[in-house]
């Protein structure tokens, strides 16, 4: 904007300068001046958008997973410590879902990393699908590896694990397309609501147990105690 007001004060500065001019030679030294600022001016105008505009995919691609285009751990980190802290402020609980591809190592040394990156992708998908469906607000991210997470807001345990059984049957149909056949895969689920007294770690912590729980019990399981 304030470059927008200096360019049109030295066009006019320009005008009034070939205004006065007395002789041929001073209104081409005016006239060269003019469109010498005036391509300055431009540059100067270019580059701080174009500044403004990498400052901004800088800051998406630092809260964005680059393979699944979901929110990443640092989103998560972010986000979920202010919703749990607000949540704690009102006392109505937030909920957090955590999942884990099962058997993911393997797909990876059978088929190769880029069939493994095929279907953390169709996951992300097909975790962002069923959130459409549901009544309260749910955000996806993608924690890191195979994990991914999912919290909800006004929502209580039975709805959360509702929720989660409803991620866990539709990722159990899910159909991978790789090396000219299809992939059938499932996962293991974590989920639990807010406690009185919960900060970031302890909840996340618990709902990792959790999920750990339900992999050692064969995977492809919703576990919240």
């Amino acid at each position: 904007m304030w470059l927008s007001s200096v360019s049109v004060g030295v066009f006019f500065w320009s005008l009034e300068l070939l205004a006065a001019s007395v002789s041929f030679s001073k209104f081409i030294y005016g006239l060269t001046l003019y469109i010498a600022l005036s391509s300055f001016l431009f540059v100067i105008i270019v580059f701080e958008s174009h500044y403004r505009n990498q400052v901004i995919e800088n800051k998406r691609f630092a809260m964005f997973d680059e393979m699944t285009a979901k929110k990443n751990y640092r989103s998560f980190v972010k986000e979920f410590g202010q919703s749990l802290q607000l949540a704690g402020e009102q006392q109505k609980p937030i909920a957090f879902i955590m999942l884990d591809i099962d058997h993911f190592k393997l797909i990876n040394d059978t088929y190769g990393h880029l069939s493994g990156n095929q279907v953390l992708k169709f996951v992300a998908v097909d975790l962002i699908n069923n959130t459409y469906d549901f009544d309260s607000q749910a955000d996806v991210y993608r924690l890191g590896g195979e994990e991914f997470g999912i919290f909800l807001t006004n929502t209580n345990l039975a709805e959360t694990q509702k929720f989660a059984q409803k991620c866990r049957y539709s990722l159990s149909q899910l159909a991978v397309p790789i090396d000219n056949g299809m992939l059938h895969l499932t996962a293991s689920f974590g989920c639990d609501i807010s406690r009185t007294g919960d900060d970031f770690n302890t909840f996340y912590q618990r709902v990792d147990q959790y999920l750990y729980q339900a992999k050692n019990n064969g995977g492809n399981k919703v576990n919240n105690f």
